[in-house]
């Protein structure tokens, strides 16, 4: 009896570990060596919002390849808060907003590999870097105003008005957001400096596809404030650090 129990534990053994030496067997197939590739990420922020960018790669060495990427986040601040309105049919809105804004982001840097892949479904760790610079989009938010009829003050009318702190003060005349194409002609652009640093975990069965997470920070300053919600003494925000989570995924070639 002990020794088929010592004969079970053995078999037992070598069928687990040929099974894992099956599912991390070295890659022994001729490897391309891959010159550019194409990369698209989806991302959340700490600016209680989300963006996307695209990546264009090629490669330097074996381990570090160079980037060119554009991406775009919209950016809120944290007293961006939306309520409803106070008449009838009433829709949400963010008191106090001044703009929405966008910022696009055109930048240059480095992929550096930290860790390789040599099995199939290995993981591999990556550092990256960016530095460019920033295009702040500041389109200004218009709210219907309600109106009312001087020989019937229950009934009135919506005029859509660009906000303006003193003039807007009694919320109980917002309807809410007028639509989102109003005040489009006369967005503005802040041009910034903008840096990103960030690490990646790199995943999948195949050399030619790329699926990765990765986190990290980003920098964008500028010269002038960027208005986004009404504060005192109009002193707005220069500078813009926050942090970052994207999956991303695409191929090399």
């Amino acid at each position: 009896m002990l020794q088929l129990r010592n004969f079970f534990f053995i078999g037992l053994i070598l069928t687990v570990s040929s099974s894992l030496l099956g599912q991390n067997s070295p890659i022994t197939e001729v490897q391309l060596m891959y010159t550019k590739s194409n990369l698209f990420g989806v991302n959340l922020n700490s600016f209680n919002s989300w963006g996307a960018f695209y990546r264009l790669g090629w490669h330097k060495t074996g381990t570090k390849h160079n980037h060119w990427e554009i991406d775009i986040n919209r950016i809120k601040h944290p007293k961006e808060v939306r309520r409803q309105g106070y008449t009838e049919a009433q829709s949400q809105y963010s008191y106090g907003r001044m703009n929405m804004v966008f910022f696009m982001r055109n930048s240059f840097g480095q992929t550096i590999a930290i860790t390789e892949r040599p099995y199939k479904n290995a993981i591999g760790l990556n550092f990256v870097y960016n530095v460019g610079i920033t295009a702040a989009f500041l389109k200004p938010v218009y709210l219907e105003i309600f109106y009312p009829y001087e020989n019937s003050p229950s009934y009135g009318y919506l005029v859509s008005e660009r906000y303006e702190k003193e003039k807007h003060s009694d919320i109980f005349r917002i309807h809410g957001n007028a639509p989102f194409t109003r005040g489009i002609n006369e967005t503005k652009i802040e041009l910034g400096a903008f840096g990103r640093a960030g690490f990646q975990v790199e995943f999948g069965q195949y050399t030619d596809e790329i699926r990765c997470l990765e986190a990290g920070v980003t920098f964008d300053g500028f010269a002038n404030g960027i208005p986004i919600v009404a504060v005192a003494n109009n002193e707005f925000d220069k500078l813009f650090w926050g942090f970052y989570v994207s999956y991303n995924f695409g191929s090399r070639k």
